[in-house]
């Protein structure tokens, strides 16, 4: 253990260069060693770690010699298997999710996992799944030239083609593949993803998570490497990793760690390498990564696919408008009734009838501007989906109270007006941006109930001033947004659209992706920055 206290330190210190994530999962670790009611027990990371130096790598330079794990494999497993429940004395993670580069042994590791799991407990039904049948076999081949090194004659152990059973306590390794036509009928006790970065979708996940309800301490770990589309459930599990992490959410059964590089860093300097790749000059040497890196500066087309695997960096987006380390260091609570009698400015981005609308409330005071979104859809729309993309995201905001559901089929203008006249009697509403497109029935709702209604036009020149104010915000710390999920799934499929004039504008990083609340944010501070500049006189845009 003293190697894992030596190794936190370290990436707190900056001995060891970390990325964010990597920084908050171990900070959160600190934090939980010294909760009352969490124990930590220290025989059991010991056991794990006992365990792996008895099996033996059979290839490359390690090829014969044990597997010591590194303090960074160590601080793992010490997380996944150290802390229990005081009052059930079961395990605390169920779930763990784990991303880093390429050539980094994330196989050996997964395969240290399933063999433990073998052992863990009589009856253990260890499920190793991946994408494909192929995929599945390269999984596989670490689980069973490891049990040659446990039982090399196959008195205990016996290997198949895509099996390892020890009948001796009933316990069995299988291989699953998304492509496999039988995927039901397992009481799994530790399932590992491999490769998830590239799954259509969760099904293989599922099957495993929905199998191990009668298991006292189940497990389920993923463990991939970047990939090129965040449209996939991959880009959606290292979000709730990063977001518990970075203590936005909370789930004390799920551990995530991600060792990438902030998304300001350098891809091309080799001091940030090791921040994306932990067994750097162990298992991956740097001469590597340094050819692979000048490939893609000489090579363009090449360049998404070495920053990818070997600097575990996604790159499906041309181009990220705010980092998300400033987007989870802007989240916290921010509720109107904060603000009673506070000056506030709206902006509000309808929706063409059957999708999200978004209101945004601005309150600024000394420095900080504090922005409040809420969001509402239509019922018709949460109960039949249709074509929305992340429809099972809208249901999942919608049962965690983020989302409201407006009643029909198309988005209830009445519901909406009512909201801002409540917010007006707390804090007077200064005045409401708003798109004149689909906007007619809405405009004169709110106007005969008093409200100041400005239109506030789409084009590219007209956000191109908060747009940039409120990047300038952002990066200065200056900016809190309303800890809702959707505030961050909206910032981050922004990317920024620029004409010959250098204006610049939000624009949807996919056709399936929703930037609702970031219009609606801009319009609000456009509507602030408008009243500053006039000293609260007419509209300068």
């Amino acid at each position: 253990m003293k190697d894992v206290q030596t190794y936190c330190n370290d990436i707190l210190t900056g001995k060891i260069p970390a990325g964010l994530h990597t920084v908050n999962t171990v900070k959160r670790y600190q934090i939980d060693l010294l909760r009352e009611d969490l124990e930590f027990r220290i025989e059991e990371v010991e056991r794990v770690i006992d365990f792996a130096s008895k099996l033996k790598h059979t290839q490359g330079k390690h090829a014969g010699k044990p597997f010591i794990l590194e303090p960074w494999q160590k601080f793992i497993v010490a997380n996944i298997y150290g802390f229990y429940w005081k009052e059930t004395g079961k395990r605390r993670f169920n779930t763990v999710y784990l991303e880093m580069a390429r050539k980094n042994g994330k196989t050996a590791l997964a395969a240290l996992f399933a063999l433990f799991g073998m052992f863990e407990e009589p009856g253990a039904e260890i499920l190793l799944a991946a994408n494909s049948k192929d995929q599945a076999k390269i999984a596989f081949g670490a689980v069973r030239e490891f049990t040659k090194s446990l039982d090399p004659d196959a008195k205990y152990l016996k290997r198949l083609r895509a099996d390892v059973t020890f009948p001796h306590a009933n316990s069995f390794i299988k291989v699953l593949a998304a492509d496999s036509d039988k995927l039901d009928g397992y009481n799994c006790s530790c399932g590992i993803v491999d490769e998830y970065h590239s799954a259509p979708d969760s099904s293989v996940r599922d099957v495993i998570r929905s199998s191990q309800g009668m298991r006292e301490n189940p497990l389920l770990i993923t463990i991939t490497t970047a990939g090129f589309d965040k449209n996939l459930p991959c880009y959606e599990l290292r979000t709730v990793a990063t977001e518990i992490a970075a203590q936005v959410k909370t789930d004390d059964t799920f551990f995530g760690l991600v060792y990438s590089m902030d998304e300001t860093d350098d891809w091309k300097d080799p001091a940030n390498w090791i921040k994306s790749n932990p067994n750097l000059d162990v298992t991956v040497l740097s001469n590597y990564i340094k050819t692979q890196v000048t490939q893609a500066v000489n090579s363009p087309s090449d360049e998404v696919g070495i920053k990818t695997k070997n600097l575990n960096i996604w790159c499906d987006s041309a181009m990220t408008w705010i980092a998300d380390q400033y987007i989870l260091q802007a989240t916290q609570k921010a509720n109107i009734a904060d603000f009673k009698g506070e000056l506030s400015f709206c902006g509000v981005d309808l929706a063409s009838n059957v999708d999200l609308t978004a209101v945004s409330y601005l309150f600024v005071k000394g420095e900080k501007y504090y922005f409040r979104t809420d969001y509402y859809v239509p019922t018709e729309t949460v109960n039949k989906g249709g074509v929305h993309a992340d429809i099972d995201l809208y249901r999942e905001w919608v049962r965690r109270g983020f989302l409201k559901v407006t009643s029909g089929n198309v988005t209830d203008y009445d519901c909406i007006t009512r909201d801002i006249l409540a917010a007006n009697t707390l804090n007077e509403v200064e005045r409401i941006y708003y798109d004149k497109f689909n906007s007619l029935s809405f405009v004169v709702q709110a106007t005969d109930q008093g409200l100041n209604l400005i239109p506030y036009s789409q084009a590219i020149g007209n956000f191109n001033v908060p747009t940039k104010e409120f990047e300038r915000l952002m990066l200065g710390g200056q900016v809190i947004i309303d800890d809702n999920p959707i505030n961050r799934y909206c910032l981050r499929n922004v990317e920024l659209r620029t004409d010959f004039n250098g204006n610049t504008k939000p624009m949807k990083s996919s056709e399936k992706k929703k930037i609702d609340g970031v219009i609606a944010m801009l319009q609000a501070l456009a509507a602030y920055l408008d009243y500053s500049a006039n000293g609260g006189g007419g509209n300068v845009f």
